[in-house]
């Protein structure tokens, strides 16, 4: 369920990440929940030619023809699943009445998808991808370089869908998870939603004070939230909350532009975006 929000359009353009994998699938039919009449959704599938190079491996003395044959034999293999990844994408979406078009690339899979992100106001994606189309068992690292490198707001789902009615959002009075709250809120889509904010410190003064400032300010969104001070590991109280809690959609920043910032802010992101179970909305 996408609950109703305060404008009729919420994006024009919508990128979807397409491996034809259950998440792949999921991450579809979300993408045409949000679009509404005048937007676009972008189905892109990119084949990780330099992960074939890499399966394929360094090439023995006398053995090159053999090597080479193979790589085209998988390479081609992965386009042809490519393709009939893309064309159920459009069926999909014509199906649904959903404006649509198709991106093909060849390349590393999340240069590719950040490049066409340039011209989109979101990313949806599994939180598991698998661009060799058929290789599963060899989950890459696309969306943790996408949450990394790009700057692009990202919904990253499940395998399995839901609907969206309980929302909790993390706060660490971090510019990224500011950031992604300022998000969160213009754009309205969850505004509906019964909203919990959390903040995880043993400091409790800090934690009050952080949560009552946040509160304030959804309230000027027109969002009433309840909060939660948790303690401990925060990844750990996040995904505990979770799951007590039956939560929907979780709301956190992503990654920080520095290399001390990125190790506190990307170790909990990566923690939490394996093993929530849920849809997270990130940015940073």
């Amino acid at each position: 369920m996408v609950p109703t929000s305060r404008t009729e359009s919420i994006y024009a353009r919508i990128l979807v990440g397409l491996d034809g994998s259950d998440y792949s699938r999921t991450a579809v039919d979300y993408a045409c929940k949000l679009a509404s009449a005048n937007d676009v959704v972008t189905g892109i599938a990119v084949v990780d030619l330099p992960g074939i190079e890499r399966f394929v491996g360094p090439t023995p003395a006398g053995a090159g023809r053999s090597a080479a044959a193979l790589e085209q034999t998988l390479l081609a293999e992965t386009q042809a699943k490519a393709e009939q990844v893309l064309t159920e994408f459009a069926a999909t979406c014509e199906a649904r009445g959903v404006a649509h078009t198709i991106h093909a690339e060849t390349g590393k899979p999340f240069e590719e998808i950040i490049e066409a992100s340039k011209y989109h106001d979101v990313i949806v994606i599994g939180q598991r991808t698998a661009f060799r189309y058929g290789a599963e068992e060899e989950t890459g690292d696309t969306l943790n370089r996408i949450l990394e490198h790009g700057l692009t707001p990202v919904v990253a789902l499940p395998a399995e869908p839901r609907d969206i009615r309980k929302v909790l959002v993390a706060y660490d009075d971090s510019l990224q998870s500011a950031r992604a709250i300022q998000m969160f809120l213009m754009l309205g889509i969850w505004d509906e939603c019964e909203t919990t904010l959390i903040t995880v410190t043993d400091d409790a003064d800090d934690g009050d004070r952080l949560l009552e400032s946040l509160r304030d300010y959804c309230a000027s969104y027109g969002v009433p939230a309840n909060v939660v001070r948790a303690e401990g590991r925060p990844s750990a109280a996040i995904l505990g909350h979770i799951r007590e809690n039956d939560t929907d959609l979780l709301v956190m920043g992503a990654y920080g532009r520095n290399r001390l910032t990125n190790f506190f802010v990307g170790s909990t992101t990566k923690a939490t975006v394996q093993d929530a179970g849920i849809p997270i909305f990130l940015y940073h």
